[in-house]
């Protein structure tokens, strides 16, 4: 059974919607009762407020910011749900200079450690299997850098000053065997 997206503005979330039952479930992504699936528009607030409870004032983003990015074509949104929980979780991708670039992981503090994190990794893995994947995390953040060693990505730079002065970034990258290279679509919100 195929399921039609409730959104198509979303390319990648289009073909998220596309892909069979056992294909999903295959990668894992509803492992521990976990289940992910496109944004919708009524679970903005909660992932607002998780952004909230999850990122210091400035790195968080706003109500207002997960609307823009939901609205973008380019842009690829997963939100994770448990029994538990509604909107447990979120990642927020889009690709940049020819590879995926993950903007945003945040779990909401009472699904932590609970597999929804690695859940939403998989998740774009599936939605977007022909690129490398790149992201930036704080150098202090090392709950974070070990799941995405965990999940394959290796260290491959530093930023300085990229979430403020005194404040670095860790880059990582995921390389896929598959790898391919796709127009760039570059986003700024």
């Amino acid at each position: 059974m195929r399921r039609k997206a409730p959104f198509p503005a979303c390319g990648y979330c289009d073909e998220w919607n596309q892909m069979e039952d056992h294909e999903r479930a295959t990668t894992g992504e509803r492992a521990s009762g976990v289940r992910v699936g496109p944004a919708d528009w009524r679970g903005l607030r909660a992932l607002a407020a998780i952004q909230k409870a999850s990122f210091r004032p400035g790195l968080a983003y706003s109500l207002s910011a997960l609307a823009v990015l939901k609205m973008f074509p380019g842009v690829l949104f997963l939100v994770a749900h448990t029994d538990a929980v509604q909107e447990a979780g979120s990642i927020i991708g889009d690709r940049h200079r020819g590879h995926l670039r993950i903007m945003n992981l945040a779990v909401d503090p009472s699904a932590r450690r609970q597999g929804v994190a690695s859940a939403l990794l998989r998740s774009v893995e599936v939605a977007v299997p022909t690129t490398d994947i790149a992201l930036m995390v704080e150098e202090w953040n090392t709950g974070a850098q070990a799941l995405y060693e965990s999940a394959g990505y290796s260290r491959n730079g530093t930023a300085r000053d990229y979430y403020g002065v005194g404040r670095h970034g860790i880059r990582m990258r995921k390389q896929r065997s598959a790898g391919g290279s796709s127009p760039t679509t570059r986003i700024r919100v």
